[in-house]
Protein backbone atom coordinates (compact mmCIF):
# COMPACT_ATOMS: atom_id res chain seq x y z
CA UNK A 1 0.00 0.00 0.00
CA UNK A 2 1.13 3.56 -0.99
CA UNK A 3 0.20 7.16 -0.17
CA UNK A 4 -1.73 7.02 -3.50
CA UNK A 5 -4.72 4.84 -2.57
CA UNK A 6 -5.34 6.64 0.82
CA UNK A 7 -8.48 8.43 -0.78
CA UNK A 8 -9.83 5.11 -2.24
CA UNK A 9 -8.88 3.80 0.79
CA UNK A 10 -10.75 6.12 3.13
CA UNK A 11 -14.16 5.11 0.89
CA UNK A 12 -14.14 1.92 1.61
CA UNK A 13 -13.52 2.71 5.19
CA UNK A 14 -16.85 5.32 4.88
CA UNK A 15 -18.94 2.45 2.65
CA UNK A 16 -17.72 -0.30 5.50
CA UNK A 17 -18.26 1.04 8.77
CA UNK A 18 -21.25 4.25 8.39
CA UNK A 19 -22.13 5.64 11.85
CA UNK A 20 -18.32 4.89 13.38
CA UNK A 21 -16.49 8.05 14.89
CA UNK A 22 -13.52 8.01 12.29
CA UNK A 23 -16.05 8.03 9.02
CA UNK A 24 -17.76 11.04 11.12
CA UNK A 25 -14.74 12.77 10.69
CA UNK A 26 -14.99 13.03 7.05
CA UNK A 27 -13.60 11.99 3.75
CA UNK A 28 -11.07 14.41 4.08
CA UNK A 29 -9.33 13.40 7.68
CA UNK A 30 -9.28 9.43 6.63
CA UNK A 31 -7.25 10.68 3.48
CA UNK A 32 -5.14 12.46 5.37
CA UNK A 33 -4.55 9.90 7.77
CA UNK A 34 -4.11 7.00 5.72
CA UNK A 35 -1.73 8.99 4.02
CA UNK A 36 0.48 9.45 7.20
CA UNK A 37 0.06 5.91 7.97
CA UNK A 38 1.39 4.99 4.94
CA UNK A 39 4.54 7.32 5.26
CA UNK A 40 5.42 5.06 8.57
CA UNK A 41 7.77 2.43 8.96
CA UNK A 42 5.68 1.57 12.04
CA UNK A 43 3.06 0.64 9.45
CA UNK A 44 2.13 -1.77 6.56
CA UNK A 45 -0.57 -3.11 4.22
CA UNK A 46 -1.59 -4.68 1.40
CA UNK A 47 -4.38 -3.58 -0.94
CA UNK A 48 -6.41 -5.33 -3.77
CA UNK A 49 -6.21 -3.58 -7.06
CA UNK A 50 -8.44 -4.02 -9.61
CA UNK A 51 -7.02 -2.13 -12.47
CA UNK A 52 -6.40 1.38 -11.01
CA UNK A 53 -9.44 0.99 -8.30
CA UNK A 54 -8.66 -0.04 -5.06
CA UNK A 55 -10.72 -3.68 -3.89
CA UNK A 56 -10.00 -4.10 -0.67
CA UNK A 57 -7.11 -3.23 1.83
CA UNK A 58 -5.90 -4.55 5.06
CA UNK A 59 -3.31 -2.51 7.22
CA UNK A 60 -1.16 -3.54 9.99
CA UNK A 61 0.32 -1.47 12.70
CA UNK A 62 3.71 -2.82 14.65
CA UNK A 63 3.17 -0.51 17.13
CA UNK A 64 0.29 0.96 17.47
CA UNK A 65 1.13 3.84 20.38
CA UNK A 66 4.36 5.03 18.68
CA UNK A 67 2.40 5.26 15.17
CA UNK A 68 -0.23 7.87 16.45
CA UNK A 69 2.34 9.63 18.37
CA UNK A 70 4.35 10.19 14.91
CA UNK A 71 1.62 10.67 12.83
CA UNK A 72 0.57 13.31 15.44
CA UNK A 73 3.40 15.15 16.04
CA UNK A 74 4.62 15.52 12.09
CA UNK A 75 1.28 15.17 10.25
CA UNK A 76 -0.95 17.07 12.90
CA UNK A 77 -1.00 20.35 10.85
CA UNK A 78 -2.76 17.75 7.79
CA UNK A 79 -4.80 16.80 10.04
CA UNK A 80 -6.13 19.26 12.27
CA UNK A 81 -8.14 21.39 9.73
CA UNK A 82 -10.59 18.34 8.50
CA UNK A 83 -10.90 17.52 12.51
CA UNK A 84 -11.89 21.39 13.56
CA UNK A 85 -14.35 21.13 10.18
CA UNK A 86 -16.30 18.19 11.44
CA UNK A 87 -16.08 19.50 14.99
CA UNK A 88 -18.02 23.04 14.19
CA UNK A 89 -20.36 21.18 12.84
CA UNK A 90 -20.76 17.97 14.72
CA UNK A 91 -19.75 19.31 18.19
CA UNK A 92 -20.74 15.91 20.13
CA UNK A 93 -17.66 14.41 18.25
CA UNK A 94 -15.50 16.32 20.69
CA UNK A 95 -15.87 13.37 23.00
CA UNK A 96 -15.04 11.04 21.05
CA UNK A 97 -12.04 12.18 19.62
CA UNK A 98 -10.57 12.15 23.05
CA UNK A 99 -11.32 8.53 24.16
CA UNK A 100 -10.35 7.64 20.58
CA UNK A 101 -6.75 9.36 20.90
CA UNK A 102 -6.42 7.75 24.00
CA UNK A 103 -7.11 4.47 22.95
CA UNK A 104 -3.69 3.16 22.17
CA UNK A 105 -2.06 4.28 25.31
CA UNK A 106 -5.04 2.53 26.75
CA UNK A 107 -4.76 -0.67 25.35
CA UNK A 108 -1.27 -1.23 24.49
CA UNK A 109 -0.45 -4.65 23.02
CA UNK A 110 2.54 -6.65 24.43
CA UNK A 111 6.21 -6.32 22.67
CA UNK A 112 6.18 -8.00 19.17
CA UNK A 113 2.43 -8.05 18.60
CA UNK A 114 1.35 -6.18 15.62
CA UNK A 115 -2.49 -4.84 15.16
CA UNK A 116 -4.89 -4.88 12.31
CA UNK A 117 -5.79 -0.90 12.10
CA UNK A 118 -7.93 -1.13 9.13
CA UNK A 119 -9.33 -4.14 7.25
CA UNK A 120 -12.42 -3.37 4.66
CA UNK A 121 -13.29 -4.31 0.96
CA UNK A 122 -15.85 -2.60 -1.50
CA UNK A 123 -19.30 -3.89 -1.24
CA UNK A 124 -19.32 -4.79 -5.03
CA UNK A 125 -16.49 -6.70 -4.19
CA UNK A 126 -17.83 -8.81 -1.34
CA UNK A 127 -18.44 -12.52 -1.32
CA UNK A 128 -15.75 -13.73 -4.18
CA UNK A 129 -13.74 -14.59 -1.16
CA UNK A 130 -11.41 -11.45 -1.51
CA UNK A 131 -11.54 -10.85 2.88
CA UNK A 132 -10.06 -14.29 3.76
CA UNK A 133 -7.74 -13.90 1.14
CA UNK A 134 -6.65 -10.51 2.29
CA UNK A 135 -6.15 -11.60 5.82
CA UNK A 136 -4.18 -13.79 5.56
CA UNK A 137 -1.67 -12.06 3.51
CA UNK A 138 -1.63 -9.88 5.92
CA UNK A 139 -1.03 -12.06 8.68
CA UNK A 140 1.53 -13.78 6.31
CA UNK A 141 3.32 -10.37 5.90
CA UNK A 142 3.23 -9.81 10.24
CA UNK A 143 4.93 -13.02 10.30
CA UNK A 144 7.96 -12.36 7.60
CA UNK A 145 8.19 -9.26 9.70
CA UNK A 146 9.18 -11.19 12.75
CA UNK A 147 5.56 -10.20 14.39
CA UNK A 148 5.04 -12.41 17.40
CA UNK A 149 1.00 -12.14 17.34
CA UNK A 150 -1.18 -10.20 15.63
CA UNK A 151 -4.43 -8.71 17.79
CA UNK A 152 -7.32 -6.86 15.64
CA UNK A 153 -9.98 -4.47 17.59
CA UNK A 154 -13.65 -5.48 16.45
CA UNK A 155 -17.14 -4.00 17.59
CA UNK A 156 -18.96 -6.91 19.40
CA UNK A 157 -22.01 -6.47 17.22
CA UNK A 158 -20.29 -6.87 13.81
CA UNK A 159 -21.04 -10.12 13.30
CA UNK A 160 -19.60 -10.48 9.29
CA UNK A 161 -16.16 -9.62 10.52
CA UNK A 162 -16.23 -11.86 13.39
CA UNK A 163 -17.12 -14.60 11.34
CA UNK A 164 -14.65 -13.98 9.46
CA UNK A 165 -11.40 -13.68 11.75
CA UNK A 166 -13.31 -16.79 13.46
CA UNK A 167 -11.61 -18.79 10.17
CA UNK A 168 -7.98 -18.07 11.28
CA UNK A 169 -6.71 -21.30 13.22
CA UNK A 170 -6.06 -20.05 16.90
CA UNK A 171 -7.64 -16.71 16.99
CA UNK A 172 -8.95 -16.35 20.24
CA UNK A 173 -10.87 -13.34 22.24
CA UNK A 174 -8.22 -11.65 24.56
CA UNK A 175 -9.88 -9.12 26.11
CA UNK A 176 -12.64 -6.42 25.92
CA UNK A 177 -12.65 -2.70 26.20
CA UNK A 178 -15.28 0.03 25.97
CA UNK A 179 -14.78 2.28 23.06
CA UNK A 180 -17.10 5.43 22.80
CA UNK A 181 -19.71 3.66 24.18
CA UNK A 182 -19.19 0.17 22.28
CA UNK A 183 -17.92 -3.52 23.20
CA UNK A 184 -15.11 -3.98 21.46
CA UNK A 185 -13.57 -7.54 21.11
CA UNK A 186 -9.38 -7.85 20.67
CA UNK A 187 -8.66 -10.81 18.97
CA UNK A 188 -4.97 -12.54 19.24
CA UNK A 189 -3.69 -14.83 17.50
CA UNK A 190 -0.02 -16.64 17.30
CA UNK A 191 2.52 -16.39 14.56
CA UNK A 192 3.13 -18.18 12.61
CA UNK A 193 -0.40 -19.53 11.85
CA UNK A 194 -1.25 -23.25 12.84
CA UNK A 195 -3.65 -25.81 11.99
CA UNK A 196 -2.56 -27.47 15.02
CA UNK A 197 -3.45 -24.25 17.06
CA UNK A 198 -6.06 -24.64 20.08
CA UNK A 199 -7.66 -21.63 21.34
CA UNK A 200 -6.07 -20.95 25.22
CA UNK A 201 -8.03 -22.15 28.06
Amino acid sequence: MVASHARQVAEIHIEGQPGTFLTGLGIGFLTELYTAITSSELAFGRVVLDGTTVAGAGIVSLNTSQLFREVKRHHWHRLAWPVARQMLRYPALLGELIQSWRYPAKNAAPPGDAEVLFMGLRRDYMRHSLGPRLLFDILDLANQRGCAAVTALIDQRNRPVRWLVGGVPGIYVDHEVELNGKTMLVYRVKLPLSTDSRQPG
